[in-house]
C-alpha cells in the first residue's frame, strides 16, 4: 500500500481528537436506532427488518480499528477503539432490554420465542467460518479503496447488532442461557473479524515498512491474543455444532421410522434430542387416515434398533380427513 492509502483508511478507521465528541454522537445514535430496529425484527421475526438493522448499524468500524491499531501498533488508538466498542456492546444490550422491558415483553412469549430469536441463541461452527470469511473481506475491502463499496455487504454478513439485541431480550425475560448463547454468537464474531482482518491489513501492506520489528511484534500479539480466544470460543462452538448434527441425524431417523410403520402418517410436529450416546427423546404429533396409528412402543422399539439408543417416545395422533362437494 502506499502512504496516501494507508492514510485513507485511518481516516476511516481513527477519529481525531476535535471531531471525537461529534464522532461518538454520531455513533451511538446510529448504535441506539440499529438496536432498536434489530430488536422490532427479531420479535417480529422479520428477516428483512434484521437485515436493515445490521447495514445501520456502525460497530464494525471499532472492530476494524482494533485490528488495524495492531497492525500498526498504535496503542492510544487501540484503546480508544476498545473504549468505544466495549461502550457500543454495553449499550445495545441495554437499549434492547429497556425496549423489551417497556413494550415488547407482552409480545414474546418465552415458551414460544421467534425463530430468529432462537437461532442467535445456539450459535456453531458455521457461524465461526462465516465470521472469519467476512472478517478476511473487510480486510480486504478496506485496504482495496475501489471495492470500499462492498463493505455494507460485509455487514449483512456477520451478524453484529441482532446477536446483542437478542442478549438485551433474553435477559429481560429470564432467559440467561439463551442470553449466553447470543453472547458466545457475538464473541464468535467479533474474535474472527479482528484476527481475520489483522491477517489480510498485514498482507496487504497496510503496515508502513519503517515500523519494523516494532509493528511484527504488535501484529504478533493481536493474532496471538486473538486465537487463543478463537480457540477457547470453538470448544463450546463444537460441543453444540456435535449436538446438532445428532439431533438432526436422530430427527431423519425418527422419519424414515413413521414412514415404515405406515405410510399414511405425517409428521406434523416433531421435538427430538439425544442425551449423551445411548438414549434420545422423540415428541411428535402425527396426522393419519389409517384406522390403527403407529403406537408409541412400536416406534420407540424400531427406533432402539435403528439407532442402537435407548428411545423415549411421547405420540399425540390426529385424524386426517379431506372432505369435498358440489351442490346446486
Amino acid at each position: 500500500m502506499t502512504q496516501d492509502e494507508r492514510d485513507a483508511v485511518i481516516d476511516d478507521l481513527f477519529i481525531d481528537a476535535s471531531a471525537r465528541t461529534a464522532y461518538l454522537w454520531r455513533f451511538f445514535v446510529l448504535l441506539v436506532l440499529s438496536t432498536l430496529i434489530a430488536t422490532l425484527g427479531l420479535v417480529a421475526d422479520s428477516v428483512a427488518v434484521i437485515i436493515g438493522a445490521m447495514l445501520l448499524a456502525p460497530l464494525m468500524t471499532p472492530i476494524l480499528a482494533v485490528a488495524a491499531a495492531l497492525v500498526i501498533a498504535d496503542a492510544r488508538e487501540l484503546l480508544t477503539s476498545v473504549a468505544i466498542l466495549v461502550t457500543g456492546v454495553l449499550a445495545a444490550i441495554a437499549t434492547s432490554a429497556g425496549a423489551t422491558w417497556v413494550g415488547l415483553n407482552d409480545l414474546t412469549i418465552v415458551s414460544e420465542l421467534p425463530v430468529e430469536i432462537i437461532g442467535r441463541t445456539e450459535p456453531s461452527l458455521l457461524d465461526l467460518g462465516v465470521a472469519i470469511a467476512a472478517g478476511l473481506a473487510a480486510g480486504y475491502v478496506l485496504t482495496h479503496r475501489r471495492v470500499l463499496s462492498s463493505l455494507p455487504g460485509v455487514a449483512i454478513a456477520v451478524a453484529l447488532v441482532p446477536p446483542l439485541a437478542t442478549v438485551g431480550i433474553t435477559l429481560e425475560l429470564g432467559q440467561q442461557d439463551a442470553a449466553r448463547g447470543a453472547l458466545l454468537l457475538f464473541a464468535t464474531n467479533l474474535v474472527a473479524i479482528v484476527l481475520s482482518a489483522i491477517l489480510m491489513m498485514r498482507w496487504a501492506g497496510f503496515a508502513p515498512p519503517e515500523l519494523g520489528a516494532r509493528g511484527t511484534r504488535s501484529t504478533r500479539l493481536g493474532i496471538g491474543v486473538s486465537l487463543v480466544l478463537l480457540v477457547a470460543i470453538a470448544a463450546p462452538l463444537t460441543v453444540h455444532t456435535r449436538q446438532v448434527i445428532l439431533d438432526q441425524s436422530f430427527a431423519q431417523a425418527v422419519g424414515r421410522a413413521v414412514q415404515v410403520l405406515d405410510p399414511a402418517s405425517v409428521i406434523v410436529d416433531l421435538d427430538t434430542e439425544v442425551v449423551g450416546n445411548d438414549r434420545a427423546t422423540v415428541s411428535a404429533t402425527l396426522a393419519t387416515t389409517a384406522p390403527d396409528p403407529i403406537p408409541a412402543w412400536k416406534l420407540a422399539e424400531a427406533l432402539a434398533v435403528d439407532t442402537g439408543r435407548v428411545v423415549d417416545v411421547e405420540l399425540r395422533i390426529e385424524e386426517s380427513r379431506s372432505d369435498a362437494a358440489t351442490a346446486g
